[in-house]
Formats: C-alpha cells, structure tokens, sequence
C-alpha cells in the first residue's frame, strides 16, 4: 500500500520510560560474563528500562500523554481520537483505548481503537490518524504507543531479555500544511519468526504449553513466552526495508541525500546499521538510542525522536520513520517535522 495523504501535522511527540534499569552486565552471574559480552557486542544494547510489575503499558502511555498535555497546555476537549498502539493490553476485553479515553478525561465524543501490533505499529498508527484526519472525522488524534515486553521473555531466555525493554509513548496528529506519505507491506507467510505460541484462543494456556525447553543455544521458554527466530528476522529486514523506504522517496519525489534524518526501528544496533548500509545513507542522520533502551517494541520511533529531536539539530524539513518486525509487517512515513514539539523522555 502507497499513498500521500496532505495536511497532516505531528503536533507533538513524548516518551516516558520506567525508572528500572537492568544492567546487562550484571546478568554475567545467570548467564556468563563472556555470553553476555558478546550478546552486548552484537546488539549494542547494554541497559534496558522494566516496568513494575503493576505497571502496564497502557500506565507509560498516560504518563506520557499527561506529561504532553502539560507541556502543550492541550485543551484535551480537543482530542477526538485515540488509538492505542500495543501487544501487551490491559485485557483480552475491553479495548485498552476506551478505558484510556476515561483516565485521560478525554470526551465521549472519542472514537478509540486498539492497534495490536508491535515493532511496525507506530508506522500503522500514523496511518490511523491519518486516515481519520483526512476523512474529516477527527481533528485531533492521540497516538499512543508501548509496551512491557518484558513480560512475555521467560528469564531463561538471554537472546531475548538482553535486547527488550519497556516503554510508553504518546504523539498528538493533528491538521497541517504538510503532506505525509506512506508504504505500508505485510507477509503473514512469516507470522511463526516472532510469536508468542500460547495464551490465545487458538492454543490456551496449558499445562503442556507451560514446560520450560531449551533449544541449541541454551535459551530457555515456554510456548506462553515470546519465541523469536532472529536469523529470519533479520534477513526480512535486511532484505526488506531499505526498498520499502526507497519506494516511498520515489513517491515523494524526495532525494535520499535530502533527508535530514531516518527514524529506523530500533531493533538492535547491528540491524539499524546494517539497513543503513543498504540504504546507502550517512550515520549522522540514522542515529541509535538502542545502548541505553533496548528494542522498546512500538516505542522505539517516538522515543527516538524525543530523546534526540529535542536536543539535537537535525534537519527535521524531511524525515523518513520506518517500523518492522511481527507480522510480519513494514511500513515508512515520510514527512516534515519542522515544527513538531519534542520533549525529551521522562526519567531519562
């Protein structure tokens, strides 16, 4: 799917992240030191933020959006849409949104939706508000984005716990002068690489699906844990992304060499370099923040661009975001971010 839709505006981008750091090193003593140096060689990631264990998703994105609200002094009678971004809701029933729609006081005249969709889904909610900005229905839409991944990775499993960590964020799309483009691709053939096998109502929670297995590199998990192929995950993104992206330039009619800043997944330092590569784009305007955050699912793009946007100078008059993984799913926007707020991560 490729469209341009006109008048779309990021009014506001924020991020708040748990105040628990787990320090990869100090996971030498469970899974040995020189293990755990070569899983931070590899990855880059050398900390990640956890939640309390009270604390869901959907509690970072309305810290989040309270702490944007405050900084923007939102007339929040404003807001008539909400779209809640995550794979790890409140409840099988009801949607998280609706229930967010109250604890942020936002009118009844709100229409919410839940997205359920991981390291893509920012890039799929963009397009939601787009959507509904465009068709006239909304005017103002709150996309809030996160996740605590960290509840779905069996402790056992050091390729997974040593890359994933928690966090919410929150985006205000409104209307603007600016036109916003997007290439949006799925494979579901690929559905089995990154997959939490139980827990739905195709396979329930059993005692069979509960038996801890180790497979040949001594990872531990469950079939109710977050099973993830990494080999296949990277050669889809490796293979896959940087023709989505340049697809869309092509759309844009934009240069590659006039993009200030590429927004990629934050999947890990290695993936993010080395689609960078095959992009074929200077390091300067494809930063990371994975060392100090890890893989923060649907998060990853907003708390990029707080953390970085609001200290650093990139040249935001063009910007490509771009989100992969489960599914599988990818997707790009492009779009101009000139005027954008970006407040930078609470508890950072």
């Amino acid at each position: 799917m490729q469209t341009v839709i006109n008048n779309i505006s990021i009014e506001s981008v924020s991020s708040w992240l748990p105040e628990n750091k787990l320090e990869m090193r100090s996971l030498g003593t469970v899974y040995g030191e020189a293990e755990v140096e070569n899983i931070i060689k590899t990855t880059g990631v050398e900390r990640v933020r956890i939640a309390d264990m009270g604390m869901t998703s959907s509690d970072m994105c309305q810290k989040a959006a309270e702490h944007l609200f405050d900084k923007d002094g939102i007339d929040k009678s404003v807001i008539d849409g909400l779209i809640f971004v995550s794979q790890t809701s409140d409840y099988i029933l009801p949607a998280t949104s609706i229930c967010l729609q109250d604890r942020l006081g936002l009118s009844e005249n709100t229409v919410c939706i839940d997205i359920h969709y991981g390291c893509s889904g920012y890039i799929y909610g963009l397009f939601q508000a787009a959507c509904w900005i465009n068709s006239g229905m909304c005017s103002k839409v709150l996309l809030l984005a996160g996740d605590t991944t960290s509840r779905m990775i069996n402790p056992m499993d050091k390729s997974l716990r040593m890359v994933f960590g928690d966090c919410g964020t929150a985006t205000l799309v409104g209307r603007g002068s600016n036109p916003m483009g997007f290439h949006i691709q799925s494979d579901g053939s690929g559905a089995d690489r990154l997959i939490v096998p139980a827990g739905g109502f195709r396979t329930p929670v059993s005692t069979v699906t509960s038996v801890l297995e180790y497979d040949e590199d001594h990872n531990g998990r469950t079939k109710n844990d977050l099973f993830m192929d990494g080999l296949a995950i990277f050669n889809f993104a490796i293979t896959k992304v940087h023709k989505n992206i340049n697809i869309l330039l092509e759309t844009m009619q934009w240069e590659k060499d006039s993009v200030g800043l590429f927004a990629l997944h934050q999947a890990n330092v290695f993936m993010v370099n080395y689609v960078r590569k095959k992009l074929k784009v200077r390091s300067e305007v494809t930063p990371t923040n994975v060392t100090n955050f890890g893989n923060t699912g649907p998060a990853t793009i907003p708390l990029l661009l707080s953390d970085l946007c609001s200290t650093n100078n990139y040249d935001l008059s063009r910007v490509v975001m771009s989100g992969f993984g489960v599914g599988l799913s990818w997707g790009s926007v492009a779009t101009d971010l000139c005027n954008t707020h970006f407040y930078n991560p609470v508890n950072k």
